[in-house]
């Protein structure tokens, strides 16, 4: 359904449809599993904020984070 890829870290969010519902899924390629939580159909509001809340966390620079460790 939606996917979003950081092209300079390669880390990817997805949600998407599993059999009675729906699945966030995050893989970044420093981590050899990728992060995956599911929701059952009427949750789709809460599938949808986690994939936003994800998207926001990998889109994020390294630099933006290394700036706010280092205040």
């Amino acid at each position: 359904m939606l996917h979003f890829a950081n092209t300079k870290t390669g880390a990817e969010v997805h949600l998407g449809r599993a059999g009675a519902g729906f699945y966030v899924e995050a893989r970044h390629p420093d981590f050899p599993l990728p992060f995956r939580k599911t929701y059952v159909w009427h949750q789709q509001d809460m599938a949808t904020r986690d994939f936003e809340l994800l998207r926001a966390v990998v889109g994020a620079g390294q630099e933006e984070r290394a700036s706010a460790i280092a205040s």
